[in-house]
């Protein structure tokens, strides 16, 4: 009984993915259309094919690993190749929707309002009503033109619906003409109202449409996303395909490469000169407390492992206060020890060195706890050995200690170097990306690494939002990552270790 519950359940699921998928393809998504029906489909196989049993017990992990890994980088993938952006949010069969649903009110146009009364057993009773008088019409489905006709007896002994159930009616309403003795045809604008008005738009059967005003003809664009008359463009326009436009405006269009490259310089800067400063500090830190003659040593590790338990953005965000011109705790001291203040946040030079002195705070005692297990780890006999052969402190530390620590973290601080890239709240919570660079035609600041640039394009631009453009943006920073992590392989011998496994 339950293994029949289950397959019923099943077909439920896939029947139901598979409508989804089929209706989405219907209302121009794609897409997500195509996304339903292969997981749908692919759902059907896995649990009613003999072959695929193995996968049935993998079904969630893959499920989970298909709509949080794969989907976010194929939809990435897709939008770079489009223009979707302000003005090119909607599909084509959208945007052609929305025009074919504008309506054109004459200067005197005829309105009436109007109630409509449910009866049990005939359609519902729509009575508009006039100064002159009241007119009747029953609602009939099937039909598209109903007669208005005078209404001279008694309203319904029943309740007339409310605003809200007959917004609920919006669409049936919608498909009526109503059309009054004197032939004037009205139609549903609003949820107690009928006015005399026709379709500004017609769709002619090449596709393109028919202005009933102009008489213009407006024919798709499918380069630039808008039905167009001449050089005239209708509002909104719908998304396309671009190919390479949006990777092409990165090196070529000179208001965008400029930005671009600068922001990519500033980015490759900001990611090796945060692992280089933690690095080294930690380090640094991390061979004076191991230093055998220094006491209180487990109270020093306790304190600099202090701003690591922190929350991230507390921290930053406290950072922002304490280095505010006119009035953060750093200025105020300078001041009381007879210096000027300093414009941390304000000038691209000192915002810049803010962003690396916060991430030395905060990343600091990582590299502390990593380089002291380390050196923990390192055999006495190799310093002792040394120490016999006449080595000094800064010989052992040349040929002995930097090398078993960079044999050891040489992968952790690719990977670092790759969490920077990407580290969107060290940079936007502290400077926002600002100052703005003097100029520049999209929404980008001086202290912008790609990550927190591609998010202002996409929700902060002030010329509009560039979905298209920042997801473009998105994969390169995806491929930099992906070079990394390669070499993070390389550097570990994890690629190494797995071909011997194997063989």
């Amino acid at each position: 009984m339950n293994e029949k519950i289950l397959k019923l359940f099943l077909v439920l699921y896939v029947l139901a993915g598979t409508t989804l998928g089929l209706s989405l393809f219907s209302h121009g998504y794609l897409f997500m259309g195509g996304v339903s029906l292969f997981i749908a489909l692919g759902s059907g196989w896995i649990f009613f094919s003999k072959k695929t049993q193995a996968l049935r017990f993998m079904y969630p992990g893959l499920l989970t690993f298909v709509l949080f890994m794969i989907l976010p980088i194929l939809f990435t993938v897709y939008i770079a190749f489009t223009n979707l952006g302000t003005g090119h949010f909607l599909s084509k069969a959208q945007v052609k929707k929305t025009l074919l649903s504008e309506k054109v009110i004459p200067e005197n146009a005829v309105s009436m309002e109007y109630s409509i009364y449910p009866l049990q057993d005939a359609p519902s009773i729509l009575v508009a009503h006039t100064e002159e008088g009241d007119y009747k019409t029953f609602l009939e489905d099937g039909a598209t033109t109903l007669a208005l006709q005078p209404f001279r007896d008694k309203l319904p002994d029943v309740a007339p619906l409310s605003l809200s159930e007959v917004y609920e009616m919006k669409e049936r309403l919608s498909r009526f003409d109503f059309v009054t003795p004197e032939g004037k045809k009205l139609k549903y604008h609003r949820t107690d109202l009928l006015i005399e008005s026709s379709y500004r738009y017609e769709n002619l059967p090449d596709g393109s449409l028919k202005d009933t005003v102009t008489g213009a003809t407006w024919r798709e664009d499918t380069e630039a996303g808008f039905f167009r008359s001449g050089n005239e463009t209708l509002a909104p326009g719908f998304y396309v395909n671009t190919g390479f436009k949006n990777f092409k405006s990165l090196i070529s269009d000179s208001r965008l490469n400029s930005n671009f490259f600068k922001v990519l310089q500033w980015t490759l800067m900001w990611s090796f000169f945060s692992v280089l400063l933690t690095f080294s500090f930690g380090t640094f830190l991390a061979i004076v407390i191991n230093d055998k003659g220094l006491e209180l040593k487990a109270l020093y590790r306790v304190l600099f492992i202090i701003p690591y338990s922190i929350p991230f953005f507390i921290s930053v965000l406290i950072f922002k206060g304490m280095m505010n011109k006119d009035f953060g705790a750093i200025n105020l001291l300078l001041v009381e020890l007879g210096f000027d203040k300093i414009p941390w946040l304000e000038t691209p030079f000192w915002a810049k060195i803010s962003c690396l002195v916060v991430n030395l705070w905060l990343g600091f005692p990582y590299m502390f706890l990593v380089v002291t297990g380390i050196l923990q780890s390192i055999p006495a006999s190799l310093y002792e050995a040394a120490k016999l052969d006449g080595a000094g402190r800064i010989a052992t530390f040349r040929h002995i200690t930097l090398p078993l620590i960079m044999s050891a973290v040489g992968p952790l601080l690719v990977g670092s170097f790759a969490f920077n890239l990407n580290n969107f709240v060290g940079i936007y919570l502290l400077t926002g990306g600002g100052p703005p660079i003097p100029g520049a035609t999209t929404a980008v600041g001086e202290t912008d690494i790609l990550i927190s640039y591609t998010y202002r394009l996409a929700f902060e631009g002030g010329q509009g939002q560039d979905f298209g453009l920042a997801s473009s943006i998105a994969l390169f920073i995806f491929l930099i990552v992906s070079i990394l992590t390669l070499i993070n392989f390389k550097l570990s011998g994890m690629g190494a270790e797995t071909n011997k496994e194997a063989a």
